[in-house]
């Protein structure tokens, strides 16, 4: 039975968590997972708690670190409104021992547009949009800002633009048309398209990453998620597809694909939210800690 029949066959993509400890295998990749930390030194706004987030990441780097993994992700919306708070921020999450991969939030670009232009090289990443590898699994990192119309400066050409686009989007009344939502542009689209074909060129698998889900369709989809999704049919390579965004979390399995929203670390002063994921050759592990979902998902 291929992959994607036997997903089929699961109704919702999970195996028990006892799963893990009754076989006694060992992961072929160890990371953690982190998503939307967003700090900020301000008073708390319904359930963001804001001046909570540095306390929780090093309690967060600590329980990673010890579970020695080979990277971190973190998933976008890092801090928020004062670019001064990656100066907070960065120094915790070093804290790690190992790389960290980030990608870009839509509360990344919550700052003076002076300072957008420096948000990618400040968090250390290649590009806007990149890949990595380890072993055998392939991450594709996506700017789900790309198409947004927070991510440049108000007057600029892109700008405009997008909230042409945005005003598209509503008409059509589609469910993701919200200002703190963006997509994917027409150049980062063709991009996605080789990486997945060079992928599978190279029999590697591949776990996609992005700040906006992809799909429920509700008020936290990235804009455009169809055209994306598109591309991701086309490929047989792809193992799950990963984001953070909308704080409560979610899990979607489409076409044998379980697409997981990770819950925010920020929510709740007195509980995190951070997970360390293992990758096996036929399912990937989940352990979450405080809020995070726990999951073993079949690929």
């Amino acid at each position: 039975m291929n992959r994607r029949a036997f997903l089929g066959s699961t109704t919702t993509a999970l195996l028990p968590l006892t799963t893990l400890a009754e076989e006694g295998s060992k992961p072929v990749l160890r990371f953690g997972l982190i998503a939307d930390a967003q700090y900020a030194d301000a008073d708390p706004e319904g359930e963001r708690h804001y001046r909570t987030t540095p306390g929780k990441m090093k309690e967060a780097v600590e329980v990673i670190r010890a579970a020695k993994p080979e990277f971190t992700l973190h998933l976008g919306d890092f801090i928020d409104r004062d670019f001064k708070s990656f100066d907070v921020m960065l120094p915790l999450i070093s804290g790690l021992g190992h790389p960290i991969y980030h990608l870009l939030g839509n509360h990344d670009y919550s700052i003076a547009d002076a300072e957008k232009a420096r948000v990618v090289s400040t968090l250390g990443m290649p590009h806007d949009y990149y890949t990595f590898r380890s072993g055998s699994t392939r991450f594709v990192m996506l700017d789900t800002n790309d198409l947004s119309t927070y991510r440049d400066p108000k007057d600029s050409l892109r700008n405009k633009e997008a909230a042409q686009l945005l005003k598209k989007l509503e008409a059509a009344q589609a469910p993701g048309a919200k200002p703190w939502n963006g997509g994917l542009s027409k150049a980062q689209l063709e991009w996605l398209d080789r990486e997945l074909s060079a992928a599978s060129a190279a029999k590697e698998k591949v776990i996609l990453c992005g700040h906006h889900p992809l799909i429920p369709a509700e008020m936290h989809q990235a804009w455009q998620a169809d055209e994306v999704l598109a591309v991701i049919d086309k490929h047989d390579c792809v193992r799950a597809y990963f984001n953070g965004h909308n704080h409560a979390g979610a899990f979607v399995e489409r076409k044998g694909i379980p697409y997981v929203t990770f819950r925010s670390m920020l929510h709740e002063p007195g509980i995190n939210a951070y997970s360390v994921v293992d990758v096996f050759d036929d399912r990937i592990v989940i352990t979450g800690h405080g809020r995070a979902e726990s999951r073993v998902l079949a690929v």
